[in-house]
């Protein structure tokens, strides 16, 4: 008996957040309550799930699995099922369970012990409340393979989604009738052991609209390497202009309108000249650019590669042209699968962005680049920087500290290739003006004395060319990297103005560093701390426990709790910590 109860303990543990049973009805899974004329967003956080399913291996590959109908045996149809279904899917011996989460990201590798090299896809059900019928927009990101219907009808269908690092990808149009809407999906885990996840969200269309806006910067082509025609994607927009402009001269050399849909191709570009253009789409008051390129852009790499030979420069400069080509050669030596629309996109916006900041350093004037520094052995490392005023006077400068990173080189990590990220926190830049550098802290061979060494020599590079203003640096981290900030903010006495961070983790850290031990050391410099109360990663009583403990030492410390999980849905999610340096410098 006791080994009988201890086996059904380790069942129900192995379902972490599931009801352990196979009992669940409809009727007990919680509905997600929309009020009517709601205003913002609304994080869907309870469902059912149904499976997983196996699949023949000898006929089928794990990507192609998505395309079984796994109910079909069962009578029942995809996107249409109801509690009678449930029920015969039960007496068949199909898992059915209840999953609670505490955020709206799940992830179903946690759910489930099967072989997983032998499952494609789950299914997964939630009821949507509204209290009455009004206009909104599912916000959803997933991976690998995924299908949306509501209410029976199919609205989405996504394929070859590698990972969820957009978190706010596709933007679903919908209409909630008055009463229990049935939202269903179906996921499929492809060739993917690492990512099968589903975000969903509710939102108004304006929350949905910023969402967009601040998540597609720099992101607008489906595929930045154009050669017959440019697809634009325009989320939860379905009217607005769009326009391709020569990098050259400026010259508009198409443009076209849409509307009544949120993808647009602009065709016959064939008799346009090899090279890089600005794509621009315009929605109501609001213009997003994305930089593109049109022709052959690994031959282009190659000429400059020939160009910078010539030139034979020398000192640090040769080493920021070696970096940059190091990181273009990288990115255009990425392998691309065949029909997986999402990696083709990261991996050619990788290509155009990099060999962009390339080209601008051929010409004197890169906004953002690659560039190097000399450590105390003469060792060369990099940082990422980005200035949009170089000769302006008294730059005051965002360091930016990495999270917890697996790899030994910053131009091969995905640190760089997450342009999401760093399109946003130019944008953040130029809003405030910053200019902004992204430190590597020596990837998995971390220390926070090699970071503090790093930055050191990092600083020294940047006053030697730039007129950095040394009363006016910043840190900012999020969650590992929020707590490295914080080490570095008494490890180096007297070098920061201030210091904002996310989430970050204050109680651990061991010889490295433990924030809360080290607030004497942090004299009387401001602090912003910004933390999610529903944070499964880092618990949100790391910054309260920080917080309350600053007060005994007289350290000035913001605190700004949230609402929130550690995943967030905008991209921008540093606006507060370049916000509080703003009031900090203008405040001075």
């Amino acid at each position: 008996m006791k080994r009988l109860l201890r086996d059904l303990f380790s069942v129900c543990l192995a379902l972490s957040l599931c009801e352990c049973g196979t009992k669940a009805t409809l009727s007990d899974l919680p509905p997600t309550y929309v009020a009517a004329d709601f205003d913002r967003l609304v994080e869907i956080k309870n469902w059912m799930s149904i499976g997983p399913f196996t699949f023949d291996t000898l006929n089928f590959s794990s990507n192609l699995s998505f395309f079984i109908n796994d109910l079909s045996p069962y009578g029942i149809e995809e996107g249409n099922v109801d509690e009678s279904d449930i029920k015969k899917l039960q007496r068949k011996g199909v898992p059915v369970n209840l999953i609670n989460l505490t955020s709206p990201q799940i992830k179903l590798f946690n759910y489930f012990s099967t072989d997983i090299e032998t499952v494609g896809n789950c299914y997964l059900i939630t009821q949507i409340y509204s209290a009455k019928t009004q206009e909104a927009t599912l916000v959803m990101d997933g991976s690998h393979s995924y299908a949306l219907w509501l209410n029976g009808e199919q609205l989405l269908e996504i394929r070859g989604k590698y990972n969820t690092i957009k978190v706010g990808d596709r933007f679903v149009n919908i209409t909630l009738k008055e009463g229990v809407n049935n939202l269903f999906v179906k996921l499929n885990r492809g060739y993917n052991q690492v990512s099968w996840e589903l975000i969903s969200v509710v939102a108004p269309r304006q929350e949905a609209e910023k969402i967009y806006l601040s998540n597609y910067i720099g992101d607008i082509a489906v595929n930045p390497l154009i050669n017959d025609s440019l697809e634009i994607y325009a989320g939860p927009y379905t009217n607005g202009l769009i326009e391709l402009s020569d990098n050259k001269t400026g010259q508009v050399v198409a443009r076209d309108s849409f509307s009544g849909q949120n993808t647009t191709i602009i065709a016959g570009l064939q008799g346009l000249d090899d090279g890089f253009y600005k794509a621009t789409l315009t929605v109501g008051s609001e213009r997003l650019e994305e930089m593109i390129f049109k022709g052959d852009i690994v031959a282009l790499s190659s000429q400059f590669k020939d160009r910078i030979a010539r030139m034979q420069p020398a000192g640090r400069y040769a080493d920021d042209f070696a970096s940059a080509i190091k990181r273009v050669d990288f990115v255009n030596e990425l392998f691309i699968e065949e029909n997986f629309v999402s990696i083709a996109n990261y991996v050619n916006r990788n290509k155009v962005f990099w060999g962009y900041s390339l080209y601008r350093m051929l010409q004197g004037n890169a906004f953002v680049q690659f560039m190097t520094y000399k450590d105390q052995n003469n060792n060369t490392g990099e940082f990422i920087f980005y200035a949009n005023d170089r000769q302006h006077k008294k730059i005051p400068l965002v360091l930016i500290i990495p999270y917890a990173l697996g790899g030994e080189s910053m131009v091969e990590d995905t640190y760089s290739g997450n342009l999401n990220q760093i399109e946003a926190e130019i944008s953040l830049a130029n809003r405030y003006g910053f200019a902004v550098a992204w430190l590597y802290a020596n990837g998995k061979n971390y220390t926070a004395r090699k970071t503090e060494q790093e930055i050191t020599a990092v600083l020294k590079r940047l006053q030697s060319e730039l007129d950095i203003d040394t009363q006016r640096i910043y840190l900012t981290g999020s969650c590992e990297g929020g707590r490295r900030a914080l080490v570095q903010l008494a490890l180096s006495r007297g070098r920061y103005a201030a210091c904002a961070v996310d989430s970050p983790t204050t109680l651990t850290g061991g010889s490295d560093g433990i924030p809360v031990k080290l607030l004497s050391l942090m004299d009387k410099v401001p602090i912003m701390l910004k933390h999610g109360k529903n944070d499964e990663v880092a618990p949100v009583e790391h910054s309260r426990r920080f917080y309350a403990d600053a007060k005994n030492y007289s350290v000035p410390v913001e605190y700004n709790e949230t609402n929130d999980g550690h995943i967030r849905l905008l991209r921008d999610y540093y606006d507060f910590a370049f916000e509080f340096f703003s009031r900090q410098l203008n405040s001075d």
